[in-house]
């Protein structure tokens, strides 16, 4: 029975993702104790399925009361992958059903079909060009109306394409005006419009610095160069095709909105704004928006009023009756579309909406929020429909409601739908609370059970014009001035009220595991995240955590902005959290401690290593006192503890002494992390599998090198089993491994190989620019230099440099790398001035109490050496082996302290001082007496 399920299954299997999971301890059966199911028959050996042991036995599997329980990081990861691979798939198998039947209709239309029509030429009798990137936030609303003479002044003021003014700068057209004016729909006009004449059209939101950094590097993202803000910025900047850069909402007057205008580039540049001082940053002028022509103002009025319905004539009564309403509204197009909107919705008629629109016009201009006219002319017609709502008892209109005030303490744009429909989270409890509608209480409010409420809400206020809701990429967003409507109308005890709901809300859709597959999603929150922070400041006075609440908030806002490469934000907060828990709850408390790694995490993501491994210390000291069971306590030399946490901390600070050049310390924290988490959770768990390769990178740079291979391959062989080949777990392993068989000056071109690969992925992975891209290629490039071709190494290396420069900035650890293997290149090239040019700087930034500081000090007697300079070689290396006896920097079997050793030999022997030499052999016996060259210098 089973051979024939097992035939009927075997045609089937290249269509699902298998993996098979076998029991590695062994089940007591009273006397006996025996595998349950043996490995052969739970984990058979098929083709393209994957299979690993769990450390359980058969009952205890996949049965997790924790994270750290043998196989959760590996069930996790899986099914992580899985859901990840799974969209494409299903749409791949989709889209080879769908080419098929459109192949066969293209056929039978082909002959139907008439000859495609040929582009347009423009004035100049050129074709245009054709777009192929258009990345704006949505599209311009169907009942716009009207601004027909601006687009062809603006037109007219940028010019043609691929032309920068006299002073060779962007040409800078600036559109300020008030809120309401349309100007944000003006421009998605005439983005759509000129879309054939750009390359690309891109859309920064302007609103705050660091909306307009994301952008940017979102930007950089999607062009394959790192999701970093220079990285969008510098890939824009080198653009030469034609583009349009609009920047919208750079209202702030403390804001440099220069700072965000490419360098060189064929670029278009709009920027919108109530702030008319912006203007000074128009290279060909600005306009200023206020109302619409009278008779557009009229046609926007009924368009949305009555959208099915022809124009009134201009001697009827509608239209005159329109005529007054739109210039009681001043000719604003928000306020035109709004009052059309509760017309077309029946909240007034025509005849009747002027009356009530006046009389709430009165009561809104009494309001100390609102500063003039106009203001109230547009709020007025927000505040009518939205009366309507909030009068409303059903759970759906309070619901309506809920979201508007939850919706004002976020950001305006791209509101991710998905924020109300994740479950809640325990350890956060929910600020605030309107009527009887649950939607910022405790508990589930949101869920996917809830979707249809949500919906229903969602579809109330777009129906009334209050949002805008893409229910395609599910998000919603809100015109800038709704928002600060929707805000200005609580009274400050409601504000704070609302705020704690929507930062709440924001931090309960950050998984406290931060698994892989939800970045993306965290990402997107970016933007909600500050826009939270920011009214905190505005409400509080300061982001400073007051509560156990607040504190895990903020602390998961930290997250994503370490997760982001935010570092010096994440560490500001971390800071503020680890501050409030040591004093609340003390040093030992696991929240305490889970501050200290988040904290000791990002010192290291800076290169600040000092306060890093003082943190590490202080929680290792920590998890030494505070241990999770009495039986921790009993273990035989207790001084030497093994519970889980503790050779977690063990695992990091192996890392940390490790990049700091401890590399003694460095391996007796490595081996006794190993030793206790594969006793804990055995050999196979993502743990264990970290400090194996952590401990593997000091046995490389302590020259251990069979070591350090033997758990590399182990390791790399068990991440591509659990995580696949492109996880950057598996990635950072096969670079590593791969400069393991480059330092063994064996297998070169298999060392070149798999670092080269692993550029490759990481490119498409994480963008060109990306930290761990740059150091593969830093890597890559070393490769090159010792299968002496080092002019590619140079190449390589002269177009990193300024990357790193730009992005990590001069004194970074992998600017330290580069300048040293560019060194090295320059050196097998024989380009000595240069490679001494390198080493002058990299002596400035290397600590001198580092091993790398003897590296360049090694570079520095070669060059020497090699140009005949035998005196100041011979200097040189007598008081670097001096440094090196004194501050004990390097072990006296060091490879890098016998190559210094050795190279004053080589300077003894060409000038024939025999006693010298002797006494040097004496003093060092490891030499070779023959003479032998043992250490090769582009290797140590």
């Amino acid at each position: 029975m089973l051979q024939e399920i097992t035939d009927q299954f075997a045609p089937l299997m290249k269509r699902y993702s298998i993996y098979n999971l076998w029991e590695q301890k062994k089940t007591k059966l009273g006397d006996l104790s025996t595998y349950v199911v043996e490995e052969s028959s739970a984990a058979p050996a098929w083709d393209d399925s994957e299979r690993c042991g769990i450390y359980a036995t058969h009952d205890g599997m996949i049965k997790f009361s924790d994270v750290h329980d043998h196989g959760y990081r590996v069930v996790l990861e899986t099914l992580a992958r899985y859901i990840a691979t799974a969209p494409a798939l299903i749409h791949g198998r989709w889209d080879k059903d769908v080419e098929a039947l459109e192949h066969e209709r293209q056929l039978e239309a082909e002959n139907l079909m008439k000859p495609p029509l040929q582009y347009l030429l423009s004035d100049n009798g050129k074709k245009p060009n054709r777009n192929e990137w258009f990345i704006v936030p949505r599209c311009s609303s169907t009942y716009f109306t009207g601004r027909r003479l601006h687009a062809e002044i603006v037109r007219e003021k940028l010019g043609p394409i691929n032309h920068l003014d006299e002073a060779n700068r962007h040409r800078v057209c600036v559109i300020y005006g008030l809120g309401g004016s349309g100007k944000t729909q003006f421009c998605l006009r005439y983005a759509e419009d000129n879309k054939s004449r750009y390359w690309g059209v891109f859309w920064i939101d302007g609103s705050s610095e660091e909306n307009a950094e994301t952008n940017f590097a979102s930007l950089g993202q999607q062009m394959g160069k790192g999701a970093t803000f220079t990285g969008g910025m510098h890939w824009l900047s080198q653009c030469t095709k034609p583009w349009l850069l609009v920047i919208d909402n750079a209202d702030d007057p403390e804001m440099d909105v220069s700072k965000y205008f490419p360098v060189g580039g064929s670029g278009h540049i709009l920027i919108t704004t109530r702030n008319p001082g912006v203007e000074i940053y128009a290279t060909v002028g600005h306009i200023r928006f206020g109302g619409l022509d009278p008779g557009d103002a009229v046609s926007l009025l009924l368009k949305t009023a009555f959208p099915q319905d022809e124009s009134p004539s201009p001697k009827s009564d509608s239209r005159k009756t329109a005529q007054k309403i739109a210039s009681e509204l001043g000719y604003l197009a928000l306020a035109l579309a709004n009052a059309g909107t509760s017309i077309r919705r029946d909240i007034y008629t025509l005849e009747m909406y002027l009356r009530h629109y006046l009389g709430h016009r009165k009561e809104m201009i009494t309001s100390k929020s609102i500063s003039t006219a106009y203001e109230a002319n547009i709020i007025t017609t927000w505040e009518i429909p939205f009366r309507r709502i909030a009068s409303r008892e059903s759970i759906e209109y309070r619901d309506a409601v809920d979201l508007i005030h939850i919706s004002a303490f976020m950001h305006f744009d791209s509101i991710p739908e998905v924020v109300f429909l994740r479950p809640r989270d325990s350890n956060i409890n929910r600020g605030g609370r309107h009527r009887s509608s649950d939607a910022a209480q405790n508990g589930p409010a949101w869920d996917e059970g809830s979707r249809f409420r949500l919906r229903t809400a969602l579809s109330i206020l777009y129906n009334y014009s209050i949002i805008d809701h893409d229910s395609k990429k599910g998000v919603l967003s809100l015109h800038p001035v709704v928002q600060r409507w929707a805000k200005d109308r609580l009274s400050e005890v409601d504000q704070k009220r609302w705020l704690s709901a929507a930062t709440a809300i924001l931090a309960q859709c950050i998984s406290p595991l931060m698994e892989a597959s939800g970045q993306r999603f965290r990402r997107s929150l970016l933007p909600h995240i500050e826009a939270c922070l920011r009214g905190l400041k505005e409400l509080y006075g300061k982001v400073d955590p007051d509560a156990a609440e607040r504190a895990v908030e903020i602390e998961r806002f930290a997250w994503v902005f370490a997760e982001n490469g935010l570092w010096k934000r994440a560490r500001t907060y971390q800071l503020a959290v680890l501050e409030f828990r040591t004093k609340k709850f003390g040093r030992f408390n696991t929240l305490t401690i889970q501050a200290q790694c988040s904290l000791a995490q990002s010192n290291f993501n800076l290169f600040d290593i000092a306060p890093c491994l003082l943190a590490q210390r202080n929680i290792l000291e920590t998890h030494w006192y505070a241990r999770p069971s009495f039986a921790d306590w009993m273990i035989w030399r207790p001084w030497k503890p093994e519970h889980i946490p503790y050779c977690i901390t063990l695992s990091d600070l192996t890392l940390s002494l490790w990049f700091a050049g401890k590399l003694d310390l460095s391996k007796r924290a490595g081996e006794r992390a190993v030793t206790g988490l594969t006793k804990r959770l055995g050999p196979d768990d993502p743990l264990t599998l970290m400090a194996m390769f952590n401990l593997a990178r000091t046995y490389h740079h302590l020259g251990e090198q069979r070591a350090s291979r033997v758990l590399l391959v182990d390791v790399l062989r068990k991440r591509k089993r659990f995580f696949g080949s492109d996880h950057l777990d598996t990635l950072m392993t096969r670079n590593e491994l791969g400069m393991s068989f480059c330092v063994a000056d064996k297998s070169l071109p298999v060392a070149e190989r798999m670092v080269s690969n692993v550029v490759t992925a990481r490119k498409k992975l994480l963008g060109e620019e990306h930290a761990y891209t740059l150091w593969s290629m830093i890597d890559l490039a070393r490769v090159l230099t010792l299968r002496r071709r080092p002019h590619e190494a140079i190449t390589m290396l002269e177009k990193v440099v300024p990357i790193l420069r730009r992005t990590l900035g001069e004194t970074h650890l992998g600017m330290s790398m580069a300048k040293a293997n560019l060194t090295q290149a320059y050196i097998r090239a024989e380009r000595w001035a240069e490679a001494e040019t390198l080493l002058d700087d990299l002596l400035g930034t290397i600590p001198k109490d580092h091993p790398d500081s003897i590296v360049a000090m090694l570079g520095y007697i070669y060059i020497r050496t090699a140009t005949g300079r035998m005196k100041e070689a011979e200097k040189e290396c007598l008081r670097v082996l001096d440094v090196i006896a004194k501050e004990k920097i390097l072990s006296a079997n060091s490879s890098r302290m016998l190559a210094i050793v050795e190279q004053l030999s080589l300077i003894y022997t060409k000038q024939e001082r025999w006693n010298d030499l002797e006494a040097l052999k004496v003093k060092y016996p490891s030499i070779d007496p023959s003479g032998k060259k043992q250490f090769n210098i582009w290797l140590v």
